[in-house]
């Protein structure tokens, strides 16, 4: 039986920068909440591991990215299909742009 190719994180988000640079496309531009449902899977292993919501936060400082301890608060109650809402809007969004 064949092993499927996987591929990191990293490789999929330098594809996506490179490709979007050659289509001339301007950076995608998230919101605070939009970042928390994105990296969700990463924020439940920081918390499984004992870090706090505080402490997370302070980790995204270091990307230059500004979200507080509430709001991953707040997403961790709010319904799991947060982040399908978000993309398939952004999915509409762009197919529904005149060409």
């Amino acid at each position: 039986m064949a092993h499927k190719k996987t591929y990191t994180i990293d490789q999929i988000a330098v594809a996506a920068r490179e490709l979007r640079e050659a289509a001339g496309a301007e950076d995608e531009r998230y919101t605070g909440a939009e970042v928390i449902s994105l990296l969700e899977d990463e924020i439940q292993i920081l918390r499984q591991r004992g870090f706090t919501d505080k402490r997370i936060t302070d980790l995204f400082t270091g990307f230059e990215i500004d979200v507080k301890p509430g709001q991953i608060e707040r997403h961790s109650k709010a319904p799991g299909n947060l982040i399908t809402r978000l993309l398939w809007g952004r999915v509409h969004a762009h197919q529904m742009q005149p060409d």
